[in-house]
């Protein structure tokens, strides 16, 4: 474990791609479990280095060449640097690196390989932001597949702001206050880039998601769920974004960047709002938001009706006359109709006037409304 531990350095500040201050790239760590170093290959007794670009979601790796005596580590960082030929990105070859990085320093060391990079510093994108962990990992397996190369450190412009240890690549956002800076596991083999960074690191947004009140904190598992999927949902909705489920770029943006949502009343006691077109429930105790849920309102020609109303009824169990299904601890509001369980929740309006809420969220929402709790539609 002795590799493991020469390797974390880097006081709590992690990758961020080369797009300046906030998003300065990072020293990256790789560490073996046994600790164990082979010589590293530091001039060309091969003809070829391996660089890896990216096509779509998966790594693209592509051979250079090496002159013979040449240092195998700063050819391929400069084939890199230098991005696909142009035969390449015709078929859909590329790279998440910036244009106008420029190499400094490469040297290997004892199985480490220590990368100085320098680039111009501007503002992160959203954009820049979701790349992140594909660009520290394009470096990684660029540099590890020179034989001997077990440990990756990288800077840029003077700055260290990442670690990568065995196969976790932690990831820190652009602002501290919002850190998703729990390990993600990138693949032993260069065979796949995350969609977006997130979906790599479940715990990560499900960290965050459970800060910002989209799920409880109990539901911090690690594991991508369906319960993650629609508070990922409910949080694109309540930020304009599309509805898809996917922690993409500029979800991922978002997430580093958000507050907790905001209700419109601010009123003692509890109180739930419905946000019908954005598909929002939010659950309101004393003017703060206690949790925000996906949901799902009626559609077209069972539209639910815009007001304010109150809880009159309450059953765990409820059962739908006209259209003879049970509905899970049901809520209601306004005559016939009520917050309800479903294991169909979209995120697009499609009840028959009920509002439809996730499985997992329900008994929770349920126990939260009590007889007398006002409701307002939006």
């Amino acid at each position: 474990m002795a590799a493991i531990r020469r390797s974390i350095r880097v006081s709590g500040v992690l990758v961020a791609g080369v797009v300046g201050c906030v998003g300065a790239f990072a020293a990256v760590s790789i560490g073996t479990a046994s600790g164990a170093q082979s010589p590293p290959a530091t001039t060309a007794a091969a003809s070829v280095a391996k660089v890896f670009f990216v096509k779509g979601e998966q790594f693209a790796a592509r051979e250079r060449a090496v002159p013979p005596g040449s240092d195998v580590a700063r050819v391929a960082m400069e084939h890199l640097l230098a991005g696909p030929t142009a035969a390449e990105r015709a078929a859909g070859i590329d790279t998440t690196l910036p244009a106008k990085t420029s190499l400094v320093a490469v040297r290997v060391t004892g199985g480490t390989a220590s990368v100085e990079l320098r680039n111009a510093r501007t503002a992160a994108t959203a954009f820049d932001i979701s790349l992140r962990p594909a660009r520290a990992a394009q470096i990684i397996y660029t540099l590890t597949a020179i034989p001997g190369v077990e440990d990756v450190r990288i800077s840029v412009n003077g700055v260290s702001r990442a670690t990568f240890i065995g196969s976790k690549l932690a990831v820190k956002g652009a602002l501290d206050k919002h850190d998703l800076s729990k390990p993600i596991t990138l693949p032993k083999k260069a065979a796949r880039v995350p969609k977006g960074p997130a979906p790599a690191d479940p715990r990560g947004v499900q960290r965050q998601l459970a800060s910002l009140r989209y799920l409880p904190a109990n539901a911090v598992t690690g594991a991508w769920n369906e319960r993650t999927r629609h508070a990922v949902v409910a949080f694109q909705a309540w930020h304009g974004l599309d509805r898809d489920g996917v922690v993409g770029s500029h979800t991922l943006a978002a997430l580093e960047r958000a507050a907790q949502p905001k209700p419109a009343r601010v009123v003692r006691g509890r109180h739930v709002e419905v946000y019908r077109q954005k598909g929002v429930t939010l659950l309101v105790e004393s003017g703060k938001v206690v949790r925000a849920l996906h949901s799902s309102s009626g559609a077209r020609g069972y539209v639910t009706p815009a007001g304010t109303y109150s809880v009159f009824r309450k059953e765990r169990n409820s059962w739908s006359v006209p259209y003879q299904v049970w509905l899970p601890y049901a809520s209601y509001f306004n005559a016939g109709i009520a917050f309800h369980a479903s294991p169909q929740v979209p995120a697009t309006p499609a009840s028959h006037g009920c509002i439809r809420l996730p499985v997992a969220e329900a008994p929770y929402a349920y126990d939260f409304m009590r007889i007398g709790t006002p409701v307002t539609v939006y």
